[in-house]
């Protein structure tokens, strides 16, 4: 793998700062502040794009959410600069005094104000010049369809086309059929979406809150399971002599008592047939292994609910990425072959509707793509992580032999555009936040499509990447990224961020990300440099798979030596001067180093593991430590596994100040985690400190708790690192130069 990469999106057009202007650092508040772009639809005849752009704004503590439309085309009525379409404004704090506009009673039905009072989600093309979005019902819980229509680039007022009265998602529009389709969490043995509400008011008027369960998946991620299943609905649409719709009946349930009767996967997991009369989907049905096991099945569904069969049913792992080729008669899907291995390998099938056959495709390739879609009869497009950069290429269906259109930075979605050889993507890297572009399949004619954040690279400077090798554990080759700091002098030493990702089957990719950005930590005066040891991906299968029951052996001895070969090669790092930092397994990672190195300053431990015991009885996903651990630890020979790697038996050596840092609605890592890790450093009297939030799961997603969480983070590491203070608080490390302890693997318990 070649070190020097070429920055493609530096060289692209962009807006150009004043001239002699001197660009500034990149702060925190430039990063809760960046427009965000969401979900992304393009028009039937391939003329305009609409996509959802975010922004929080410190000042006024307030979301802005637009839809907005873009021309793709030449020889259409749409603008080349984003036309807002739907501009709604809310305030982002948790508890917001009631809105003067409320208090007036303004009506929000009026059309003058519909479209700054709708908060828009979910376009959907419904004609070339009619655009759908949904909304809430602020008149109940459900949700409203609401379109717009264009007539020579200028458009109307919102009005609803649909009403529902249960929340809806993944919505989709076939013209050919015109069918509308989408999901909604319902009750099962209920028949209409109505029937579903109706139990809600009745749960509503209860006057307990408990809930009882029988068997496991009791919650997931930041949520307690309910009795609702997602399920795909769909709803028939005509069109009107005023250029818009009107619906046709009511909402139908296309899975209802039928053999596919189960969870859905994703929120974007069904497509529709080029004729619009099935669906493709993925499914997971529920019971009693729902939480040990990962078996999930593309299931071939009408949309007139009068059949829906599995097309995969001796599958044992994940499916994902349905595709139905252009003519409708094969369907392209990856599947993982392991069923409690939530990082296998994903391997491509095609499957013949007619024959009801499966083809293996490029089945001896060892790398593990996340969406697949057809190109022609004979190609396929696929992206997939290499070496730290999520590629964009073409798969030969017959020779399996793979082709780059992208080959650096990250894609992180793409659209096929019908009858050109064009495709619209989500483009970003490390110094260039996400925005849509389009390419030729050949990987020519790159050019942009949005500009949502200009000022970045330009007035307010983002550090370069750099990709880097170090040889680690086994001898295998160790990938990452380093970012200098701004104004880097290579004369004078610097102090270094150690980044750990979680995962643990991740990868630092060369991508933008609003949490855990690199940028931040070089913009703040450190050399950061992020690494993938053993367990992460893109590097092929058997070298994820390593990891696997040695979390803190491989990984950890492979990220010591790569950082003893780093500084060794970069003198322009203080070793003396260090801190790591780490989230999901990265925290774990973070309580391990602890226990056996204190070569670190300061460390940052987020929603880390304290126990691989605890975690193991309080966690949901049952089939990550079984598969990790290599069994349960209610059975002897799996629980040495367990007690082998758990970072609470080496508490008794723990010494660097510690940043803990977790969050009320983790239910991954549940928050007694952070708080054992807490109560191990401040009882035995070494510097630390608790950031707690209430509201937050796995991630910090709301924007002030993100700016809190920066603010945080890099007081503390600054402080640890700072060479006065460092100097004179840091008197618990016995060597400042002290030499790293490379792990046994056969650690005796």
């Amino acid at each position: 793998m070649p070190l020097s990469v070429n920055r493609i999106l530096r060289t692209l057009p962009m807006t150009v700062s004043v001239l002699g202007a001197v660009a500034r650092p990149f702060t925190p508040e430039d990063l809760v502040q960046t427009n965000r772009l969401g979900d992304t639809v393009v028009s039937p005849g391939n003329t305009a794009v609409a996509y959802i752009r975010s922004q929080y704004s410190i000042d006024s503590k307030r979301q802005t959410t637009k839809l907005l439309v873009q021309s793709l085309s030449d020889n259409s009525y749409y603008s080349d600069s984003p036309i807002d379409v739907v501009d709604h404004s809310a305030d982002a704090r948790v508890n917001p005094p009631k809105e003067a506009s409320d208090a007036k009673g303004e009506d929000v039905d009026e059309p003058s104000s519909l479209k700054k009072k709708l908060k828009p989600s979910q376009p959907v093309w419904l004609s070339d010049s009619v655009l759908g979005f949904v909304a809430p019902d602020t008149s109940s819980s459900g949700s409203i369809l609401y379109a717009v229509s264009e007539r020579k680039g200028r458009w109307s007022k919102p009005h609803p086309l649909v009403s529902m009265p249960v929340p809806i998602s993944s919505v989709q529009f076939s013209p050919e059929s015109g069918i509308l389709a989408f999901t909604a969490d319902v009750y099962n043995g209920t028949t209409t979406l109505e029937d579903t509400a109706s139990i809600d008011r009745q749960e509503q008027e209860r006057a307990d809150t408990a809930r009882v369960y029988e068997d496991l998946w009791v919650r997931h991620w930041d949520t307690f399971t309910s009795p609702k299943l997602p399920q795909i609905h769909t709803l028939k649409l005509v069109s009107t002599s005023d250029n818009s719709f009107k619906p046709k009946g009511q909402p139908r349930n296309i899975i209802k008592d039928t053999e596919a009767d189960g969870r859905l996967e994703a929120s974007d997991s069904f497509v529709f047939s080029p004729n619009g009369l099935q669906v493709a989907f993925v499914a997971k049905k529920p019971g009693k292994d729902y939480a040990w096991k990962t078996t999930s099945f593309v299931y071939l569904a009408d949309v007139d609910g009068s059949a829906a069969v599995p097309i995969n049913p001796g599958n044992g792992g994940a499916s994902s990425s349905p595709s139905f080729n252009h003519d409708g008669t094969k369907i392209a899907y990856v599947q993982m072959a392991a069923p409690t291995y939530e990082a296998d390998r994903n391997q491509i099938k095609i499957y013949d509707i007619a024959e009801k056959t499966t083809t293996n495709v490029a089945a001896d390739w060892d790398r593990s793509p996340g969406q697949v879609k057809w190109d022609d009869d004979s190609t396929l497009l696929v992206t997939y992580n290499e070496y730290g950069h999520n590629k964009l290429s073409k798969v030969d269906i017959a020779t399996g032999n793979v082709t780059s259109i992208i080959a650096n930075h990250a894609v992180s979605s793409f659209k096929r555009l019908a009858g050109t050889d064009k495709l619209l993507i989500n483009y970003s890297a490390l110094d260039a936040p996400n925005n849509l572009y389009t390419v030729s399949t050949d990987g020519s004619d790159l050019a942009r499509v949005t500009n949502a954040n200009p000022e970045l690279g330009n007035s307010i400077e983002l550090s370069v990447p750099e990709d880097v090798e170090f040889v680690g554990a086994d001898n295998a080759t160790i990938h990452g990224f380093l970012l200098r700091p701004p104004q880097f002098d290579a004369s004078k030493k610097y102090p270094l961020a150690f980044v750990i990702h979680g995962g643990p089957q991740l990868s630092f990719l060369d991508a933008w990300s609003p949490r855990w950005n690199l940028n931040i930590f070089a913009a703040a005066g450190f050399v950061t440099v992020a690494l993938d040891p053993q367990g992460s991906t893109g590097y092929g299968q058997e070298f994820t798979d390593a990891i696997r029951n040695q979390w803190g052996g491989k990984p950890y001895n492979s990220l010591m030596m790569s950082l003893e070969q780093l500084l060794e090669t970069h003198t322009y790092i203080d070793r003396n001067r260090m801190a790591a930092l780490g989230a999901s397994y990265g925290g774990y990672m973070i309580n391990w180093i602890n226990g056996h190195t204190d070569v670190f300053r300061a460390l940052v431990n987020h929603d880390g593991m304290f126990s691989t015991i605890g975690t193991y009885y309080s966690t949901e996903e049952l089939y990550f430590p079984e598969t990790e651990f290599e069994g349960i630890p209610s059975d002897n020979e799996a629980r040495k596994n367990y007690e082998r790697w758990s970072p609470e038996r080496f508490v008794q050596n723990w010494k660097t100040p510690t940043l803990v840092i977790h969050s009320e609605k983790d239910y991954r890592l549940v928050v007694s985690e952070g708080l054992s890790t807490f109560t191990a450093l401040r009882r035995q009297n070494v510097p630390a400190k608790f950031l707690y939030f209430p509201d937050e799961n796995h991630w910090v997603l709301k924007p002030a708790n993100s700016l809190r969480w920066h603010h945080e983070v890099l007081s503390w590491v600054s402080k640890w690192t700072n060479d006065g203070e460092a100097a004179e608080s840091d008197s618990h490390i016995e060597n400042a130069d002290a030499k790293f302890h490379i792990q046994n693997e056969h650690l005796d318990i």
